[in-house]
């Protein structure tokens, strides 16, 4: 089985990813990927739903009025995609453009 792993730990097997932006330091959401065909759009459609739901779940989003925990939860979410992005590439991942 083949999984994402959005946490402050690092990854000790290939099949676990780890994300840690700022702040999700002590969050953790495993994401699985090992049944998707990302050759597919529908496979790199899934994986990305699965992504963002994990990464609203590790980057907690602040009531709309707090403009300055916006930005943080904005970078947080962006740190969180950049770095499930560059470890599916480490691991050879290869994925169909959408």
């Amino acid at each position: 089985m083949t999984k994402l792993a959005f946490a402050s730990a690092v990854a000790v097997a290939l099949s676990t990813i780890t994300i840690a932006p700022a702040a999700a330091q002590d969050s953790q959401v495993v994401v699985t990927y090992g049944d998707l065909n990302l050759a597919t759009t529908a496979g790199v459609q899934t994986l990305d739903a699965r992504l963002e739901a994990s990464v609203k779940a590790v980057c907690g989003r602040p009531d709309i009025r707090d403009l300055k925990s916006n930005a943080a939860w904005e970078q947080c979410k962006d740190a969180a995609m950049t770095s499930a992005h560059e470890q599916l590439a480490q691991q050879g991942a290869r994925i169909a453009a959408n």
